[in-house]
């Protein structure tokens, strides 16, 4: 639907810092609306204000600094409750002062693979899902062979220190040797990468007895389930393959996305592929991080970047070769 004036989006900013060891500053909110959550600081876009322009008043007021350089990460286009607003977030290269909480309960610095824990606002969490993704997803191929000689492969795989998120998916095996595998993935892959973002591929319940990071969603189940799955102390991935997808995925208030196929792919040789103009087209229209899938190589990272995309996700071009 399209907004009425008493629904224009309202335009806001939000600054991101980051110390020297890579940690990320979050102000803990004060007043009635969602007080006591976490958000990155900024405010509102004056009438006849420059985005940048607001970035430095707001800061400064609510953190008593000045900034230098910054660097536009993403526009959150949020429709959503509480209302909607245009929220440009920046990333803050440089500044002067020491960050003091002038106008929130508290400030604090947090390491992005913690982030997730930290409760948010709706339209904060797709800056923090960019900040705290890492690029380079394995999605598991299809366990064919026998559990052990899979999870020797999983390790093999693990191996390789680019991959920061992997997904279980199995879709042939039973409930029963679906669990097992389940548990037993979750353990070794835990051992080996204590670093790792650990999804399970459609099984929402079995993620959330198992104590996986999340679930990456199906196209089918983004379409039909009517609530977001899990908590937002959980990552929740969705599988599509068009814009329309995409917003569903957005409605939904899934984490991130995979988008495919972007090239042609063994699995689906006869299916066209999207290509890189349908992928920038995607990502600009989506505030969502976006892992490009299909046919995709760790060489192809800067070209999707360059499209948009938050990264990418294979199957084959990751996992052991038979």
């Amino acid at each position: 639907m399209a907004l009425t004036s008493i629904q224009r989006a309202l335009p806001v900013v939000a600054g991101i810092l980051k110390n020297g060891v890579g940690q990320i500053l979050l102000a803990q909110r004060a007043g009635v609306s969602e007080a006591g959550k976490w958000e990155f600081a900024g405010g509102k876009i004056q009438p006849g204000e420059a985005a940048r322009a607001a970035l430095a008043r707001e800061l400064n007021e609510e953190l008593g600094i000045h900034i230098g350089a910054a660097q536009l990460l993403t526009c959150v286009r949020w429709r959503g409750a509480p209302r909607a607003l245009n929220l440009h977030a920046y990333e803050i290269l440089d500044w002067q002062g020491e960050p003091t909480a002038h106008e929130h309960r508290a400030l604090q610095w947090v390491a992005p693979t913690q982030l997730i824990h930290y409760a948010m606002p709706a339209p904060d969490r797709p800056i923090r899902a960019r900040l705290a993704l890492p690029p380079h997803y394995l999605i598991t191929p299809e366990p064919l062979s026998d559990a052990s000689t899979f999870l020797d492969d999983l390790s093999l795989a693990l191996a390789n220190p680019l991959i920061g998120i992997v997904s279980l998916r199995a879709k042939s095996l039973s409930a029963a040797a679906l669990a097992n595998l389940a548990a037993r993935f979750l353990a070794r892959a835990r051992a080996q990468r204590p670093d790792l973002i650990l999804l399970m591929h459609g099984e929402i319940e079995l993620a959330r007895q198992l104590g996986f990071d999340g679930v990456h969603l199906s196209a089918a189940q983004v379409t039909s389930l009517r609530q977001r799955p899990l908590g937002e102390s959980a990552w929740v991935f969705a599988s599509c393959h068009s814009q329309v997808e995409l917003r569903a995925a957005q409605a939904l208030g899934a984490d991130a996305a995979t988008l495919s196929p972007i090239k042609t792919t063994l699995s689906h040789p006869g299916q066209r592929p999207l290509g890189d103009q349908a992928l920038s087209r995607a990502s600009k229209g989506s505030f969502l991080p976006i892992y490009a899938l299909g046919g995709m190589l760790p060489t192809d990272l800067a070209t999707v970047r360059a499209a948009g995309a938050h990264g990418i996700a294979a199957i084959r071009g990751w996992w052991p070769a038979d």
